[in-house]
């Protein structure tokens, strides 16, 4: 009986970890408006959704997973181009807004970083605590379920 709720857990928290797999982002860009399904608001449907994401990586040869999806809202200083980018990095960009570099760009805007599939949809952030509740209730559910077995079993 201990065995079988350990299994769920465990089950449970890998299908919640994404190990060493690459991260599905919405891939696009739009400067000055050039893409308006790539603006917000925000057409999924109408936009590439990459699976696997593979991006390069400074010094190396060929492509490695990407562990995070990021979406910038920006103007290049340079140019003085509005863009709205959405795309798979490998290392963090964190959440910011002002100056910031950007494929050799400098930009004025905010990069928005996240770490969970699809998450550079829309503006919003990801609550990191959302995947407990469900946990959480499994777990009571098993409980629940094995409480006959378990009385049984204390009064044997």
């Amino acid at each position: 009986m201990g065995a079988w709720i350990l299994e769920l857990v465990s089950l449970l928290l890998l299908t919640m970890l994404q190990g060493g797999s690459s991260i599905n982002c919405y891939t696009c860009s739009s400067v000055n408006g050039s893409s308006p399904s790539c603006e917000d608001p925000f057409h999924p449907a109408m936009s590439n959704y990459t699976e696997k994401c593979m991006v390069p990586k400074k010094g190396h040869t060929g492509v490695f997973p990407a562990n995070f999806c990021i979406k910038i809202v920006g103007e290049n200083t340079e140019v003085k181009e509005r863009m709205v980018i959405r795309a798979c990095v490998m290392k963090t960009m964190d959440s910011q807004c002002g100056v910031f570099r950007y494929q050799d760009s400098t930009m004025t805007g905010c990069i928005l970083t996240c770490d969970f599939d699809g998450c550079n949809s829309a503006p919003h952030h990801h609550n990191p605590l959302a995947g407990t509740g469900l946990l959480l209730t499994a777990i009571a559910i098993a409980n629940f379920n094995a409480l006959p077995a378990l009385l049984k079993w204390i009064q044997s």
